[in-house]
């Protein structure tokens, strides 16, 4: 195996057996909690000296995930293999974790390219949070959520849409009932729909709702009939998880795994 294709399985997430991928994967998840962690005690008061090592980590840490990401860039042709190299490494560059990466870096060059205010430099560092998305690609129990996600996008749109479609008919019959009564509260059907959601959703904060004997009607049958709705996407994300448990076992004995770069099965040694 020559360098390209090794450098090529390291980085990628691990498979069982090879030690360099997953040393690889496990120091990638412990420099973006790192990251996170001195993101979020950035926010806090600090004496000098933990302000230096804050930044001396994160010049650490966006070094690794650029070179990361050059790596990736570079060995896009073995991931696409039937597309020419320029256009393997300009389609993968638009997937959805490449262009989290690069929000993910491209912030800190920006500091030293303009010049940019204290304040929006700090804003421009929230984009640290998006390091976050890429431990579930590293740990194989958080990467099932985003696979079965994936999987089941048709029909958790399709009941999404549905439980949509609910909360514009409560709302606009909620605010039809209470309007008269309750003017400065439901004074449009969008305050309806402030209360569809946090009705229909069972959170139910309470500062809105009906007064009228109708608007009591309405808001008992919708807040009711959506206990059975809400479980239905429940029931979508459960089945798909056994079902990925299942494919798992079988891609598993084919020796492949899922590549959440491209978004397919491949193979864990390519030729």
């Amino acid at each position: 195996m020559n360098i390209k294709k090794r450098v090529f399985v390291i980085i990628r997430p691990h498979k069982k057996n090879d030690v360099l991928s997953m040393v690889f994967d496990w120091v990638i998840v412990v420099l973006v909690l790192a990251d996170i962690l001195t993101t979020i005690l950035d926010t806090l008061p600090q004496p000098e000296r933990v302000i230096l090592c804050f930044n001396i980590l994160e010049i650490i840490t966006v070094s690794i995930f650029t070179i990361e990401y050059c790596l990736r860039f570079w060995t896009a042709d073995l991931l696409y293999f039937k597309s020419k190299p320029f256009k393997a490494r300009f389609k993968h560059a638009l997937t959805f974790l490449m262009i989290v990466d690069l929000l993910a870096i491209v912030p800190f060059y920006l500091q030293f390219i303009f010049p940019i205010n204290i304040h929006v430099l700090r804003a421009f560092r929230l984009f640290r949070i998006f390091r976050l998305v890429k431990i579930k690609y590293y740990v194989k129990t958080l990467s099932h959520v985003g696979d079965v996600l994936r999987r089941k996008a048709s029909q958790l749109f399709i009941s999404s849409s549905i439980l949509f479609i609910l909360m514009v008919i409560a709302s606009v019959l909620m605010y039809t009932a209470e309007h008269q009564s309750q003017p400065d509260v439901f004074e449009n059907a969008l305050s309806g729909l402030w209360w569809a959601v946090i009705t229909l959703t069972t959170v139910g904060y309470g500062d809105i709702y009906p007064v009228t004997v109708l608007g009591k009607v309405i808001g008992s049958f919708f807040a009711i009939f959506s206990i059975g709705l809400i479980a239905i996407p429940t029931g979508i994300i459960s089945a798909g998880f056994i079902e990925n448990i299942q494919d798992g076992k079988s891609i598993h004995g084919k020796k492949k795994h899922f590549c959440p770069y491209c978004g397919e099965n491949i193979d864990a040694n390519p030729s």
